[in-house]
């Protein structure tokens, strides 16, 4: 089966008929991320698709229903035209209507494929003419979406359903059936007529009885090995997944870490920062944090009041002593202040006072004041002044009430001023302190607010480091990777006791059935009397010797299969992988009849998990050879389609890929936004020109039409351009 063309017709972004024309080597569809690469490759999906009658509204262009009137309809339809024993046609298409403005009704659902008959053109039935050229079995190898669907061996049947459709192996398993039943009649005849013999009757019996021993005990031995290799088996591909993802699971581990050290430091930074604002404003004092603000204000005017009394006084002092005629009073205030407001009248007292006149320093500035200096004399009259204060306050008592003017009837100012001079000194300091140590407290806080704030971020990077790396690693869970560490030697110790045991069972499975061999050739080596005994006796040895035939040919020809396989993906391995390391791909079949494919060194060694443009290209060579095993077998090509296989490729791996690609003869169809270079002038992809020119195959470029709404899905058309 050849394609020849595609049609795709008011399928999704493809408004239109858009005709594919296609080469019988490579075809080449590029696009960018969303230009309808997917969208072309799951038009053929749908095609080829034969389970069920798939009209859904989804794969309408949004374009066309948009311009479709009430009452108007139009047609989805995907066809290919083919060679395959002559030139064929399979089509598959629906009919849509708009019935309202908000309802479009599909029908008339159709599946038809069309061939020559002579002169004429027949139609028929789509399913039934895909399924004679291109079977579900061939299918299967056909269609693949991305790189993780190219191991076509995931399957468990896919050995056992590729070794019977191209080995002939089908055919050896009915005849080592047939055999094995035809041996078991006549053995049972011989085991009869032997033990009927009157001759040989005892010695048939009792080898006989032996038989039966050492047969059950080669069945239990064959079940033990069954047994141990399937656990080899099981253990083999657990230990590849743990092996494959090894580094992912260490670097797992550090990520995992790193987040615990920054969960921990996270978790000191939250109580480190913790305060309860509530408590600590009153238990703690911190409403005191702006008290010395206002105490320096309180000072300021206690002062103010203060002095402003003083003044007051004196003047009143003046006016008095005037009155009284004691202008020694006067003179001796005004020599005391020199023009200037004095002290108060009490301060220093008068205990104060006499002290630093009998010690000669004044404790007001720190000074000495030796006697007959000003300093000593200046406290000897402010002693005096306060002596005369108090004679004056103790006459004043015997001036009649109305005679007498009160400035300051109260003394609050004192009480003031008192106060303040509580207030000063270690109590201003305690306060001081106090909002000293509350904005240490608060600047410290905001410290490591900053320092969380980052904490924060660096958990929030490892946690999507994480998760990136989960992403990468699809099918693999938190857990696998946590016990990775912890299953991957006791796995190996397990696989290895289980080969050992192996070993053991076959050595001892052996030495079973080289007794029961000798034991058979005992009991064929009897001389019966009987005539029909003997008879009986060759055909039971024919019949076995049969059997033993067929059986080695079948898994002679399953290993022949095998070895074609490999020889062939090996071949196009090397193509695949011109100027790198490819290395040798074995498929291994494994004790339950399922493969898997492995990547080895020349030496033996097993590369466990190859990197992704190894991995692609093994199962893309593996998948070639398929192909060219069927095209042997069958006399009859497919084409193979892949979207996207290359998305791990480096630049210099997609040239080489493409150019081998492109000489081989096999149809490929390879749907892809590689050979795309960004225009600096523009922003926009364009095609390696100079990398498309050095290819011989067919190129279509593919993209979404200019001016479309990106909130709106019905501006949406794909717009195709044969390049070459």
């Amino acid at each position: 089966m050849i394609l020849k063309n595609i049609r795709i017709k008011n399928f999704r972004s493809y408004y239109g008929e858009t005709v594919f024309s296609l080469s019988e080597g490579l075809t080449l569809v590029i696009g960018g991320n969303g230009d309808g690469k997917t969208t072309f490759f799951e038009a053929l999906e749908w095609l080829f698709n034969t389970t069920a009658e798939d009209k859904k509204e989804s794969n309408i262009s949004a374009m066309r229903k948009s311009e479709l009137e009430i009452g108007e309809s139009d047609e989805v339809s995907v066809s290919i035209t083919f060679e395959h024993e002559g030139e064929k046609e399979l089509e598959k298409s629906y009919t849509f209507e708009r019935v309202s403005a908000d309802y479009i009704r599909t029908k008339d659902f159709k599946f038809i494929g069309y061939e020559d008959e002579g002169s004429e053109r027949l139609s028929v039935k789509g399913a039934n003419l895909l399924e004679r050229c291109f079977d579900s079995f061939i299918r299967k190898y056909c269609l693949f979406k991305g790189e993780s669907e190219l191991n076509v061996f995931n399957n468990d049947t896919a050995l056992k359903t590729l070794v019977d459709t191209f080995s002939g192996i089908k055919q050896f398993e009915d005849l080592v059936s047939l055999t094995e039943e035809f041996e078991q009649k006549s053995l049972n005849a011989v085991n009869k007529e032997m033990q009927n013999d009157q001759k040989v009757s005892r010695k048939a019996k009792d080898l006989d009885s032996r038989l039966t021993l050492l047969n059950r005990d080669i069945s239990d031995c064959k079940k033990d090995i069954a047994t141990q290799e399937t656990a080899i088996n099981d253990y083999s591909v657990k230990l590849e997944n743990l092996e494959r993802y090894q580094d992912t699971s260490e670097l797992y581990q550090t990520i995992k870490e790193r987040i615990k050290a920054l969960s921990e430091k996270q978790a000191k930074l939250k109580g480190m920062i913790y305060c309860d604002y509530n408590t600590n404003l009153l238990d703690e004092s911190w409403i005191l944090r702006s008290f010395p603000k206002i105490l320096n204000e309180y000072q300021k005017k206690s002062s103010a009041l203060s002095r402003e009394k003083r003044k007051l006084e004196k003047q009143e002092t003046e006016r008095t002593a005037k009155e009284e005629g004691k202008r020694e009073v006067i003179e001796q205030i005004q020599k005391l202040a020199n023009v200037a407001v004095p002290l108060p009248w009490n301060l220093p007292d008068k205990e104060t006072m006499q002290e630093m006149i009998d010690e000669e320093v004044c404790k007001v500035c720190g000074r000495e004041a030796k006697k007959g200096t000003a300093a000593y004399e200046f406290m000897e009259n402010k002693l005096n002044e306060y002596l005369r204060h108090i004679e004056f306050e103790a006459n004043s008592k015997d001036i009649p009430v109305d005679e007498k003017k009160v400035l300051f009837p109260n003394s609050y100012i004192d009480e003031l001023h008192t106060k303040q001079i509580q207030m000063s000194g270690s109590v201003e300091q305690e306060i001081s302190n106090i909002s000293t140590e509350i904005n240490d407290r608060l600047v410290f806080i905001n410290e490591r607010k900053r320092d969380l704030e980052k904490i924060n971020k660096d958990i929030q990077d490892a946690e999507d480091e994480k998760n990136r790396l989960l992403i990468q690693s699809p099918g693999i869970t938190e857990d696998l990777l946590d016990k990775n560490f912890k299953d991957l030697k006791g796995f190996i110790e397990t696989k290895s006791r289980a080969e050992k045991r192996v070993v053991e069972l076959k050595q001892k499975l052996e030495g079973l059935i080289k007794d029961k061999d000798e034991i058979q050739a005992e009991f064929n080596a009897l001389e019966p009397t009987n005539t029909m005994t003997k008879v009986y006796q060759r055909v039971h040895t024919a019949l076995e010797r049969i059997m033993k035939a067929f059986e080695n040919a079948k898994e002679a020809n399953v290993t022949t299969f095998l070895t074609m396989l490999e020889e062939q993906a090996n071949r196009y391995l090397k193509l695949l992988n011109e100027n790198d390391f490819y290395g040798i791909v074995r498929i291994v079949k494994t004790v339950d009849g399922s493969a898997r494919v492995e990547l080895r060194s020349e030496n033996g060694y097993l590369i466990n998990d190859p990197g992704g443009a190894q991995r692609t290209t093994m199962y893309m060579s593996v998948l070639f050879a398929i192909s060219q095993i069927t095209a042997l077998k069958r006399e009859q090509d497919y084409p193979l389609i892949f979207d996207a296989p290359t998305s791990s490729f480096e630049v210099y791996k997609e040239d080489v890929f493409y150019n081998v690609i492109d000489k081989i003869d096999k149809q490929c169809i390879i749907v892809t936004k590689d050979l795309l270079l960004s225009d600096e002038a523009t922003g926009q992809k364009k095609l390696n020109d100079d990398k498309i020119q050095q290819l011989t195959c067919s190129v279509y470029r593919i993209n979404k039409a200019p001016n479309y709404n990106p909130l709106d899905l019905s501006t949406i058309k794909t717009e195709t351009k044969k390049i070459k």
